[in-house]
């Protein structure tokens, strides 16, 4: 490490004493604790909603696997079942982060 590296920042005057704490590109340390509570509550919605997601999903797959009787259609069912999950988790995260933005206060 060099000595530049470990100088402290010139211009801090504009943000908080919590920012040099943070982990970059993840979470923003200047918000009001309105913001910051929309941004847990998004974060943890995101958690328990794709664990929520995951669990439906693979019971679901399950279920439609010992429901299809005729070892080819099992099989033409997997392609769809393992291709719609990504689609129905990017669409999950979106709309979580749609509502999170919509709801998230202006400063």
């Amino acid at each position: 490490m060099s000595i530049s590296d470990s100088a402290p920042e010139r211009n801090t005057a504009a943000k908080s004493v919590f920012a040099r704490l943070a982990v970059p590109f993840m979470f923003n340390p200047d918000l009001p604790p309105a913001g910051a509570l929309i941004a847990v509550i998004g974060a943890l919605t995101r958690i328990f909603g794709a664990c929520l997601l995951f669990a439906l999903w693979g019971g679901f797959s399950a279920w439609v696997w010992t429901a299809v009787t005729n070892q080819f259609w099992r099989m033409a069912a997997v392609g769809p079942l393992v291709l719609l999950f990504p689609a129905a988790l990017i669409s999950l995260l979106l709309t979580i982060g749609a509502v999170e933005t919509r709801y998230r206060p202006r400063h």
